[in-house]
């Protein structure tokens, strides 16, 4: 299910890949709410919540609007407490609050501060169990960056040796640098980036006060924040990058594994989650001019599979017609809509995509879809559209949420309604040229004094984040 639930005019819209954004209760009487943080603005964190099925979202509610255009991170307690940290945009010092969970509802708290010294940046914050929150972050001094961890016994009221302490130092000062911080039973691990030129870890038992050497998960070049972390139920420690190539690998908790290649193009934003001792890798996968598609792969039987779409609404059509009323025929353009070769998306008894009134053009799939990214090579002028989907009775028009679109601009994403659950509820499938699909179909209304001829025609979004529920 996809909801529309706001926009944002943030940097980091929606954090970076090692951050945590979404949460769910798991028992009580509001058990399965689930709650997504968001920054909506270059200063402005909300929440909004939704119940199960999970198709209506409350109204997005400001929680701070003191931060920094810079990704903030949270974490959830057995009690269903959430722990912001953030930079404050005042200063860039390092600050917690406690959102309260109460009557269904979060509460939010009074400001601490974690650390009032330089500037910091991209913090990542856990809980080592049974009530230690520990965070990470990246601190700015002298144009260096240092990665910094520090400790609260007191849910975030108190850190450390106090706010003028940057408590651990795990790094040497590099160029750029980003973290997280995860806790096992026994141990609390950071994994940082380090200058673009390595992917490293330390960990620190909890009965131990130093923290162990630094030791390296991977060393090359492209390590910056396209990297995730999470733990097995055996205490398996995994961890998926990209360097290029989207990449996994595992720690028992004594040695690592050997590096997994899951994709050699490359992906962006990569998550990972267990379920169980599998682990499942989610990320996005550069498709064509800045779109990205969901893809995803998990381990079974010892080994990856290939990676899947997950999102299949997002996607190439599986069936794309031209119809010219001139000669009453369809042209099956899939492959050249597909593709991304220019200019060869047109009917062959008019060279264009469609001209003259009662011409169309058919878009299908097998799943109902939102989304349209339409590429031409050649911009219409002079005609108009209607755009129409199959009611199970008759073709009905319809005005997309994005607004109209003639075919009269070389690029454009059109949402079509604005996420799954504005999809007309009476969307039928319907059989065109021996294809019974979901059918969009863009009819001219009044004829263009120069036809459109398109490059490529898909579903495929422009997705920029993915970020899974912790």
């Amino acid at each position: 299910m996809q909801n529309h639930l706001s926009n944002s005019s943030a940097a980091y819209g929606s954090g970076i890949s090692p951050g945590k954004r979404v949460f769910k209760v798991t028992s009580g009487e509001y058990a399965g709410r689930l709650a997504i943080l968001m920054q909506t603005s270059p200063s402005d964190v909300k929440l909004s919540y939704s119940d199960y099925l999970y198709t209506d979202w409350s109204q997005p509610e400001s929680l701070v609007n003191d931060c920094a255009d810079y990704p903030f991170d949270a974490v959830m307690d057995d009690d269903f407490n959430i722990y912001l940290v953030y930079t404050l945009g005042s200063n860039n010092d390092l600050v917690c609050r406690k959102l309260t969970f109460w009557q269904g509802y979060w509460m939010v708290g009074n400001l601490y501060t974690i650390y009032n010294g330089d500037d910091n940046y991209f913090p990542s914050i856990t809980i080592q169990q049974p009530s230690r929150l520990w965070v990470s972050w990246s601190r700015l001094s002298s144009g260096i960056y240092y990665v910094n961890a520090k400790h609260s016994d007191d849910w975030g009221e108190t850190w450390g040796n106090g706010p003028s302490s940057y408590g651990h130092e795990l790094s040497s000062g590099v160029s750029e640098a980003y973290s997280k911080v995860l806790a096992s039973a026994s141990y609390v691990y950071a994994i940082y980036a380090q200058a673009g030129t390595k992917l490293s870890f330390r960990r620190k038992h909890v009965n131990v006060a130093l923290w162990d050497d630094e030791s390296d998960i991977a060393s090359g070049s492209g390590y910056d924040h396209n990297f995730d972390a999470a733990f097995s139920d055996d205490n398996c420690l995994g961890v998926v990058f990209d360097d290029g190539k989207v990449r996994f690998r595992e720690f028992d908790g004594n040695s690592w594994g050997g590096i997994v290649d899951i994709d050699d193009s490359g992906g962006s934003f990569p998550q990972l989650m267990y379920r169980a001792s599998y682990p499942y890798i989610i990320y996005l996968s550069d498709f064509a001019a800045g779109r990205r598609r969901i893809l995803y792969c998990c381990k079974r039987d010892g080994q990856f599979g290939e990676p899947e779409i997950l999102d299949r609404r997002k996607a190439p059509f599986d069936r794309a017609l031209c119809y010219n009323s001139v000669v009453a025929g369809f042209s099956d353009v899939t492959t050249a809509a597909q593709n991304s070769a220019a200019g060869d998306v047109y009917h062959p008894d008019s060279a264009v995509i469609f001209k003259e009134a009662g011409d169309a053009l058919y878009l299908g799939m097998q799943h109902k879809f939102h989304y349209l990214m339409i590429i031409l090579s050649t911009a219409g002028s002079g005609g108009n559209i209607s755009w129409q989907y199959y009611n199970g009775q008759e073709w009905i028009s319809f005005e997309p949420s994005g607004g109209g679109y003639d075919f009269n601009s070389l690029d454009k994403g059109l949402l079509l309604w604005n996420d799954y659950t504005s999809i007309p509820s009476d969307w039928q499938k319907y059989n065109v040229e021996d294809s019974s699909l979901f059918w969009v179909k863009a009819v001219v209304s009044s004829p263009f004094s120069t036809g459109p001829v398109g490059t490529q025609i898909t579903a495929v979004s422009d997705v920029e984040a993915v970020v899974l529920m912790e």
